[in-house]
């Protein structure tokens, strides 16, 4: 019942997030922080000098601080747009599949998350048998986290065999402390 009950409230959030933001908005969220991540490492030395110069700023948390300041730009900047196609969805009368793409792409990405973190409670023995037994949802949710990433391996090599390598490391770690 524990497990059926979490996965409610993933569900309630996902409806939440979703209707609230929708798909475009959730999209490109998604897309401008992995973007701004991969801009601010890039170019968050080359800001930090540019500080240094123009603003004749010191100091050692320079670099952290242009780190937060390209990932801010560019993820203020991602998400202006975002909104700024989800308003012309909603002059076009496509508000409504906006949002219903959105609550998908949260209650997909909520209830993976929600399978993982059963994988790794499962794998270290906190939730009991009684907990699972008790459960509507966990035969559903059991596989569909280690299968989601399964096929995230195939498309990006360094998450391949991720679940079996854990599964392996965590029947390793039980036969050492039994």
């Amino acid at each position: 019942m524990l497990i059926d009950g979490i996965t409610a409230l993933f569900v309630f959030w996902a409806l939440f997030k979703g209707w609230r933001n929708g798909l475009v908005v959730a999209l490109f969220s998604f897309a401008a922080f992995y973007i701004g991540l991969a801009a601010a490492l890039k170019c968050s030395t080359l800001v930090a000098r540019w500080l240094e110069t123009t603003a004749h700023l010191k100091g050692a948390w320079l670099p952290f601080l242009a780190f937060v300041l390209v990932l801010l730009a560019v993820a203020l900047g991602i998400r202006a747009v975002a909104k700024i196609l989800q308003t012309l969805l909603e002059l076009g009368m496509m508000g409504w599949a906006n949002r219903l793409g959105g609550v998908l792409l949260y209650a997909g990405l909520y209830l993976i998350l929600w399978s993982v973190l059963i994988f790794y409670a499962e794998k270290m023995q906190i939730l009991s048998p009684e907990t699972v037994s008790s459960s509507r949802t966990y035969p559903w949710l059991h596989a569909w986290g280690p299968a989601c990433m399964d096929l995230l391996g195939k498309a990006i090599p360094l998450f391949k065999g991720m679940f079996a390598e854990l599964s392996s490391f965590f029947d390793q770690l039980s036969r050492n402390l039994a």
